[in-house]
């Protein structure tokens, strides 16, 4: 399907500058999760060797989900360019559910905050993992209706992989879900899970056929 051209004949929008404005929502996400490392009051500092180290110590929290977020939104923008390289054109459907996934993105930077703040109850945890959730569900949805009946990519591209990106894209659901159960019971190390990533794209690609 053709980039659908406005009144004039000229293309809605084109593939590179959809490319661009999801490079920078990512660029400005991942470099605002840093602000999430707040030092207390300087005035309320005491300046010795032993309150510097308890004072990063403190921080442990904050940097673990810091890591955490930057970490999968690194995935999430590697696998955002592998799914480009696949899709020859846009249409404005493809267009809305990007740019509706990249509120996610946007978003992430205020959940990781909220999460710091209310890190010891089940409400802290369930909004960081279920923005995760829904942003995930975004990238399965951009490359689900991408790849259905090649409606934006050639008909040629290889099935398999197709059925690997379209499971990888459903990992970070799948695992928030798992998240998210695991805090309703209130256990407050449910983000941990995340961890567990890495294998399960390991699994995938050994798995999946």
């Amino acid at each position: 399907m053709a980039e659908e051209p406005d009144p004039q004949g000229v293309p809605y929008l084109t593939k590179a500058r959809l490319e661009a404005i999801t490079d920078g929502i990512f660029a400005f996400a991942m470099t605002l999760l840093v602000i999430n490392l707040l030092l207390p009051d300087k005035a309320g500092l005491v300046q010795t060797n032993d309150a510097a180290i308890r004072t990063l110590l403190s921080l442990y929290s904050a940097f673990f989900h810091y890591v955490l977020a930057f970490l999968i939104l690194a995935a999430f923008w590697i696998g955002q360019h592998i799914m480009f390289r696949s899709v020859r054109t846009i249409d404005k459907t493809f267009l809305w559910i990007n740019l509706v996934t990249l509120m996610f993105v946007a978003l992430l930077p205020f959940s990781t905050s909220y999460y710091g703040a209310f890190g010891d109850t089940a409400v802290g945890a369930i909004e960081f993992e279920a923005n995760l959730f829904v942003l995930g569900m975004g990238f399965f949805a951009q490359w689900w209706y991408a790849t259905r009946e090649s409606r934006l990519v050639e008909s040629s591209l290889n099935q398999v992989y197709i059925r690997r990106i379209s499971a990888r894209n459903l990992v970070v659901p799948l695992v928030s879900v798992v998240c998210i159960m695991v805090a309703l019971t209130g256990n407050t190390w449910s983000t941990a899970l995340y961890m567990t990533l890495p294998f399960f794209d390991y699994a995938i690609e050994r798995i999946v056929t």
